[in-house]
């Protein structure tokens, strides 16, 4: 029964095909999106974070900064802080973020620990605590925490102002400062 046998392995083979056609198709993200419509499900953006050594983008940077401050729920970027980096000098060697609270979402000192959080997450480190400055009713009124990778210096802050606060991101890339001949640094 040599042809039986043979048989078995050509079944055996092809629904060993099949399997790896349908994984193959599944890691591909081919199918349809969980709503079940028939369309295709969206691509999952992916961040430029390169992996490992190497300085850091200014996209990348940028993502990280978005990224975090998003997921710790601070309102969207302020159109002009953001684009203030690409104006040329020292302050292009910056990557900037500014989200004001406003009276029905208000950000503070601990909306500004959730946005480090999700810096640190992103392999952010951190060298000293946050500083603070009390206000004389002793809520909070300043805090300050710098944070630095792979090239880059960042000084996270929040400060009480308006009715809502704001949360302030500034990341420098230390080369271009160095290579503009710019005195400044992260902490002032």
């Amino acid at each position: 029964m040599p042809g039986a046998k043979c048989q078995v392995q050509g079944n055996l083979l092809a629904a060993v095909a099949v399997a790896v056609a349908v994984v193959a198709l599944g890691a591909a993200g081919c199918g349809t999106s969980d709503a079940g419509t028939g369309e295709a499900a969206a691509a999952v953006p992916v961040s430029p974070r390169p992996a490992g050594t190497g300085p850091l983008t200014k996209d990348v940077v940028r993502t990280d900064l978005d990224a975090s401050a998003a997921a710790a729920g601070v309102p969207a970027n302020a159109e002009e802080y953001a684009q203030a980096a690409s104006a040329g000098g020292p302050s292009s060697c910056a990557v900037g973020f500014k989200g004001f609270g406003s009276k029905s979402a208000p950000v503070d000192a601990a909306r500004l620990d959730a946005v480090v959080r999700g810096l640190r997450a992103r392999d952010w480190q951190q060298p000293q605590e946050r500083t603070e400055r009390k206000g004389k009713d002793g809520a909070i009124g300043e805090a300050r925490v710098l944070l630095e990778q792979r090239g880059w210096n960042m000084v996270a802050e929040y400060r009480a102002f308006g009715e809502g606060g704001v949360i302030t991101l500034t990341a420098f890339d230390d080369a271009c400062m160095k290579e503009s001949g710019s005195g400044a640094t992260p902490a002032g």
